[in-house]
């Protein structure tokens, strides 16, 4: 097996690099900073719905002494900035692949973002079965307040899914239409800004078999995944019907704060500040603030021996 210490996938948009461990985290009012051994200094904008859980992550990773490797997109420099962060196993290299790898490049990038969708959030989240069972009554819920047209629409797509996913999928890249409604939901979820397109192009990475929940990548806004639902016509015409952020913990969060006001007749702005209401409240930001966690934070790291002092 060999590493590269940074490598691209530029249909997803991201790029990866080996960071090492990290020495420091430092939150500031609209960004976080990490450093590392080498004193390498990286920023992570506050923006869209994972950066409160990568700062989590970089405390826990930084505490436990583990190397990392973080995310950014392609279109940033990976010497400045990141948008995720994940453990690199050692003996398990996050960014290894075999030798002939160079000459199998889609194959090298299906192998490390199965491993990189490994430790993100959403699938911990799914595998775990008292999640599976609120997430699966959630979604039970939710089709019982579809229209009869909805339903119908859910239900074919489903079926068409559940047998012809891996020929949908041979594209990787799509464009889906989007509606007001869309634009909304993904504002208020994942904190995406979808003014003035008329459709997203999403990667796709995999179908929730036996619904038309489909996990995606947006190659738009620096590699940011989330779940869309998928409608789709017997001539083959296909929308986004919902889309949301694949974290199990924010609905009750999202019910308690905008349970009336997700479909009032408002411009994007009352949908982007109601993703920041949901998302203080999802990740108690406002306790976390008010402890001193936006003051400059650092860890000082003793020898192990101490007579090195």
């Amino acid at each position: 097996m060999i590493t590269d210490p940074t490598i691209s996938f530029d249909k997803r948009s991201i790029t990866f690099t080996e960071f090492g461990r990290i020495t420091a985290v430092r939150e500031f009012e609209d960004w976080v900073e990490i450093s590392n051994e080498a004193d390498l200094k990286l920023r992570m904008k506050k923006v869209y719905h994972r950066w409160p859980h990568a700062l989590a992550k970089c405390r826990s990773f930084m505490t436990k002494n583990v190397k990392t490797v973080t995310r950014c997109s392609v279109e940033t420099s990976n010497t400045a900035f990141f948008n995720e962060i994940y453990i690199d196993p050692p003996g398990a290299r996050l960014l290894a692949f075999p030798k002939d790898g160079k000459n199998a490049p889609d194959t090298v990038e299906q192998l490390i973002m199965e491993r990189v969708w490994k430790q993100e959030v959403w699938s911990e989240n799914i595998s775990n079965k008292t999640n599976l069972i609120k997430e699966r009554d959630r979604f039970h819920i939710a089709l019982q307040a579809q229209s009869d047209r909805d339903k119908f629409l859910t239900d074919r797509t489903t079926t068409f899914l559940n047998t012809n996913y891996s020929n949908f999928a041979v594209k990787k890249i799509i464009y889906l239409r989007l509606d007001k409604r869309t634009r909304r939901r993904a504002a208020m979820r994942l904190g995406v800004d979808l003014s003035g397109h008329s459709n997203l192009k999403v990667h796709l990475e995999g179908h929730l078999y036996n619904t038309n929940f489909i996990h995606v990548t947006l190659p738009e806004f620096g590699g940011l995944d989330g779940i869309i639902g998928l409608h789709r016509n017997e001539d083959g015409n296909q929308w986004i019907s919902t889309i949301n952020n694949g974290d199990t913990q924010w609905w009750a969060h999202e019910v308690k704060i905008a349970n009336l006001s997700k479909d009032v007749d408002e411009p994007i702005t009352h949908y982007l500040a109601l993703f920041k209401e949901i998302q203080i409240s999802r990740h108690d930001l406002m306790k976390n603030k008010n402890q001193g966690a936006a003051v400059y934070q650092t860890l000082i790291k003793f020898p192990k021996n101490r007579d090195v002092l």
